[in-house]
């Protein structure tokens, strides 16, 4: 049954036609239909909603919609050139309406927002708050932990280690596509930190995922570093299995202590 609230929802037309400020503002022809979808049913989620979190969600919207209105606003209409006015007065509109979300959101606290800050404009103070907020396993999505490690990397190679651990549990949370990169990524940072047990088990997983049979790299690492290639194997199948079951748990395979 929980799925069934879905079936009550309003369309897209009956919320204009019931709340006509929520879709005045945006193009009436049938160019950026998904994009505008989004914005409009924000709006209507969230209209007695002023918390921080879902201005995130508005802000992405409002970001893509942005950039496919402003495209098309290019593309000249022979027929119908009302409709390519409209399509203008719409990018206008609508790069004003994220210039002033962004405005309005530039010192908040939401560790969402503050990615968002971050990442799009660099803000340092908008870093520190999203920093703690990853350290301290706010977010549910792996991306934010990848990007955790991207900042960690450079001063706190085991912390960007660790970011990326987190990166790869936090697949049972989601059903996206798993980021080939994060294996390639924990297998540079192993042969920096000169754990080349680390780094021959990282870099078969990554092997497997790329469908790469080229086991040169395995071969010369075990050989110039004695490993225990055939302990070093069974650890590489487990995180194998465990990341497409995604069911990664870097602490409880003790990873850590290679």
């Amino acid at each position: 049954m929980t799925g069934c609230g879905d079936l009550f929802e309003p369309t897209i037309k009956t919320i204009c036609e019931d709340y006509p400020h929520f879709c005045s503002d945006l193009n009436q022809d049938g160019w950026c239909r998904a994009e505008k979808s989004n914005i409009i049913r924000h709006r209507y989620d969230h209209q007695n909603d002023d918390s921080e979190r879902p201005k995130y969600d508005l802000l992405i919207h409002l970001e893509n919609y942005d950039a496919c209105i402003s495209k098309a606003s290019q593309i000249q209409h022979k027929k119908y050139r009302e409709r390519e006015f409209g399509r203008k007065e719409a990018a206008v509109t609508a790069n004003k309406a994220l210039r002033q979300l962004v405005w309005q959101t530039r010192n908040s606290a939401d560790p969402y927002v503050s990615y968002y800050q971050w990442s799009r404009f660099g803000h340092e103070d908008a870093k520190e708050r999203f920093v703690r907020a990853a350290q301290a396993g706010v977010f549910s999505e792996p991306k934010y932990y990848v990007d955790l490690a991207s900042i960690q990397v450079a001063t706190d190679p085991i912390a960007a280690r660790n970011a990326l651990f987190m990166a790869l549990s936090h697949y049972a949370n989601v059903d996206t596509e798993i980021d080939g990169s994060i294996s390639s990524q924990l297998a540079s940072l192993s042969l920096e930190m000169e754990n080349y047990r680390m780094a021959y088990v990282w870099t078969k997983v990554t092997n497997h995922f790329a469908k790469n049979i080229d086991d040169s790299q395995l071969v010369a690492l075990a050989t110039q570093f004695s490993l225990p290639v055939d302990i070093l194997d069974q650890l590489s199948g487990d995180i194998i299995d465990a990341i497409s079951g995604r069911d990664f748990d870097a602490q409880a395979m003790k990873i850590d202590q290679l």
